[in-house]
C-alpha cells in the first residue's frame, strides 16, 4: 500500500521541479528577450535622427563641429537623388545662408555644402557658388568649381578660364577645365582648344573631352590616344582602375563624334581588351555609330 503522504510529497517535488525548469529554460529567458527588445526600441527611439535634407541642413547649422561636416556630407549624398531635393524657396534660402556663414567654419563643412548645392543641378545657387571660387582654402575652392560645372552656370565661365591660366594648383586647373566642359558654353571653345597643348596630360585629356561634348572635333587625336591601352601604359602614375575609367570615358565620348580613328581603336578594344566591360562598351559603340558587328 502506497503511503499517501509519500505520494503527495513525490508529486509536489515533481511539480516543483517542473516549475524550476519552466522558469529556468523558458520564462526567464523569454522575459530577458522581451526587456532587451524594449530597451533596444527605446534606445532607437531616443537616438533616432531623420535623414531628410531639411533635418540634415538644420544639423549643419546647429550641430557640433564634427556633426556639422558629417551632416553636410550626408546632405550632399542625399541631394544626388532628384526625388529627395527640396524645391521650396525656404530650403534654398537656408542652404545659401548656411554656405555663406560656413566661410568661418571648418573647410569641410563649406566644401560639402558646395557639393550639396551642385548636386541639386539648380542654378539658383550659381551666384553663391561663384563667390566660393575665391576661397582661400583650396579644397573648398575646388568644390565650388565642380559645383558651378554641375549646375551649368554660364556666368562662371570667365572666372573658370582665368583659373586654368593663373592657378598654380594642377587639381584646381583640372577641375576648372572639366567644369567648362560640363557648362558647355560655346564661347569656351577657343580657350579649351588652347588647353589641348597644355603640359599636363590630364588637362589635355579633359579639354579634348570637353570639346567633344560641345560637338567640336579639335581634340579627336587625343581622344583616339585615350582609346589605346598602350598609350595609357606610358603613364606609370595611372593605376589600373584609373585606366579603366579613362577608357570608359573615351569610349563614351567617341560616340559623340564620328571618326575613322575611333573605329580602329574601338575594334581593337572590342576584340582584345582584357576587361570584358571595356569590350562590351566598345562593341555597343561600334554597333551604334559605325554599324559594325563584332564577335569577341
Amino acid at each position: 500500500m502506497v503511503n499517501v503522504d509519500s505520494s503527495n510529497q513525490i508529486s509536489g517535488k515533481e511539480s516543483s521541479r517542473i516549475y524550476v525548469l519552466f522558469y529556468s529554460f523558458f520564462l526567464i529567458p523569454f522575459m530577458i528577450a522581451v526587456f532587451g527588445a524594449l530597451f533596444f526600441l527605446l534606445f532607437r527611439f531616443i537616438t533616432f535622427e531623420t535623414n531628410s535634407a531639411e533635418d540634415l541642413l538644420n544639423q549643419v547649422k546647429v550641430g557640433s563641429a564634427s556633426k556639422r561636416w558629417q551632416s553636410a556630407f550626408e546632405l550632399a549624398k542625399i541631394l544626388n537623388n532628384p526625388d529627395l531635393v527640396p524645391l521650396s524657396n525656404s530650403f534654398k534660402d537656408q542652404m545659401i545662408s548656411a554656405y555663406q556663414r560656413s566661410i568661418h567654419d571648418d573647410p569641410l563643412v563649406r566644401s560639402y555644402l558646395a557639393m550639396a548645392m551642385g548636386a541639386t543641378r539648380d542654378t539658383t545657387y550659381g551666384s553663391t557658388l561663384l563667390n566660393g571660387l575665391n576661397d582661400d582654402n583650396l579644397e573648398s575652392q575646388i568644390a565650388a568649381i565642380q559645383s558651378v560645372g554641375l549646375i551649368g552656370y554660364s556666368p562662371a565661365v570667365p572666372e573658370l578660364k582665368d583659373i586654368t591660366i593663373r592657378s598654380e594648383s594642377h587639381s584646381e586647373r583640372l577641375a576648372a577645365t572639366i567644369a567648362l566642359g560640363m557648362i558647355g558654353d560655346q564661347t569656351s571653345i577657343p580657350h579649351l582648344t588652347s588647353l589641348l597643348d597644355d603640359e599636363e596630360p590630364n588637362i589635355r585629356w579633359d579639354a579634348a573631352v570637353a570639346l567633344a561634348k560641345m560637338g567640336n572635333n579639335s581634340g579627336v587625336s587625343i581622344i583616339a590616344s585615350l582609346l589605346d591601352r598602350e598609350y595609357l601604359n606610358q603613364f606609370k602614375e595611372v593605376d589600373e582602375i584609373e585606366k579603366k575609367q579613362v577608357l570608359m570615358v573615351a569610349i563614351q565620348v567617341s560616340s559623340l563624334l564620328v571618326d575613322q580613328r575611333f573605329k580602329s581603336k574601338l575594334i581593337t578594344l572590342a576584340e582584345t581588351d582584357v576587361d570584358l566591360s571595356i569590350r562590351d562598351a566598345a562593341i555597343k559603340t561600334l554597333e551604334k555609330k559605325y554599324s559594325a558587328s563584332i564577335t569577341s
